[in-house]
C-alpha cells in the first residue's frame, strides 16, 4: 500500500510538471509583411541579423549595371552600343551579384526578393551572352554569320529579339503588383523596369523596321526610365547601409503595409 501510494505520488507530481508544447505559429498579416514580404527595409528575420542582409549587395550590383548603362542608351557624350561596352560589368556586377543575392535570399526564407534578384540577374547573364561573339547568338542575323555586331544591328535581330523584352515587361508587372505590399520605393523601381523594356521593345521594333527616328528615341526613353530606376536603387541602397552602421537617422521608403486591412480575422 506504502508503495502504491508512493508511486501514485511520483506520477501525480511528474503529470504536474508536463506542460503543453505548440507545434505551430501563427503569424498576423503584419507580422508575415515584416518577416517575408518587406526586404528593402530595416526590417528582417532574426537570421538576418545573424548572418547580414544580403540586399544591399544586389542593390549595389543594380546600380553599377544600369546607371553607365542608361548613360549609354541615351547616348550621353556620344555613347554607343547599346551597352556592348559593359558586357563584363554586366555578367560580373548585374548578373552573378544578384544571383549570389537570391540564393541568400532563398537561405533566409524571403521568397519575393529571391525571385526578383534571381531573374533580374539571370536576364543580366542572357543579355551579355547574346554580345558575347562565342555564344554565336547575334552573328547568323548579319550578312556573313560571322559577325556579331552587325548582327546585333540586323533587322531580323531585333525584331526577334524584342519579344525577351516584352517578356520581361509582364514579369516586371507582375513584380510591380506584389511590391504594392512592401514600399513605395520598391514599386516605383518595377514601374520603372516596366516602361524600360516597354521602350525597348517598341525601339527594337522601330529600328528592325527602318524608322530609326522613332526607334533612337524610344531606346532614349528606355535610358531616361532606367535611369530613374538606377537612381531610386540608389536611395534605397543608401536607405539600407544607413540602417546597417546604425546611423541615428533612416531614410523614409513610403511603408504600404498599414494601406492592407489584415485578413487574419476573417
Amino acid at each position: 500500500m506504502a508503495s502504491d501510494s508512493s508511486q501514485n505520488g511520483e506520477t501525480k507530481g511528474y503529470s504536474q510538471g508536463l506542460s503543453t508544447v505548440p507545434t505551430h505559429v501563427t503569424l498576423s498579416a503584419d507580422q508575415f509583411e515584416r518577416l517575408y514580404l518587406t526586404p528593402m527595409t530595416q526590417r528582417q528575420s532574426g537570421l538576418a541579423k545573424q548572418v547580414g542582409n544580403p540586399t544591399p549587395l544586389a542593390l549595389g550590383g543594380f546600380v553599377i549595371t544600369t546607371t553607365p548603362l542608361s548613360c549609354c542608351l541615351m547616348a550621353w557624350r556620344g555613347a554607343t552600343g547599346n551597352g556592348i561596352a559593359f558586357t563584363g560589368p554586366i555578367i560580373f556586377l548585374g548578373g552573378l551579384l544578384l544571383l549570389i543575392t537570391s540564393v541568400l535570399e532563398f537561405i533566409l526564407g524571403n521568397t519575393f526578393p529571391c525571385v526578383v534578384f534571381g531573374t533580374i540577374g539571370g536576364f543580366w547573364f542572357a543579355f551579355a551572352a547574346t554580345m558575347i561573339p562565342s555564344f554565336n547568338a547575334a552573328a547568323p542575323y548579319s550578312s556573313s554569320a560571322t559577325d556579331t555586331s552587325a548582327g546585333l544591328t540586323s533587322a531580323g535581330f531585333m525584331n526577334t529579339y524584342a519579344f525577351l523584352f516584352i517578356t520581361m515587361a509582364v514579369l516586371m508587372l507582375i513584380f510591380m503588383v506584389c511590391a504594392l505590399r512592401t514600399n513605395v520605393v520598391y514599386t516605383l523601381i518595377f514601374l520603372s523596369l516596366l516602361m524600360v523594356f516597354l521602350m525597348l521593345s517598341a525601339g527594337y521594333w522601330r529600328l528592325g523596321e527602318g524608322e530609326s527616328d522613332v526607334g533612337n528615341r524610344c531606346v532614349i526613353g528606355a535610358g531616361a526610365c532606367l535611369f530613374v530606376a538606377s537612381l531610386l536603387g540608389f536611395y534605397l541602397l543608401i536607405a539600407q547601409l544607413f540602417d546597417s552602421v546604425g546611423l541615428p537617422f533612416k531614410l523614409p521608403v513610403g511603408d504600404l503595409v498599414a494601406l492592407w486591412p489584415d485578413q487574419t480575422n476573417k
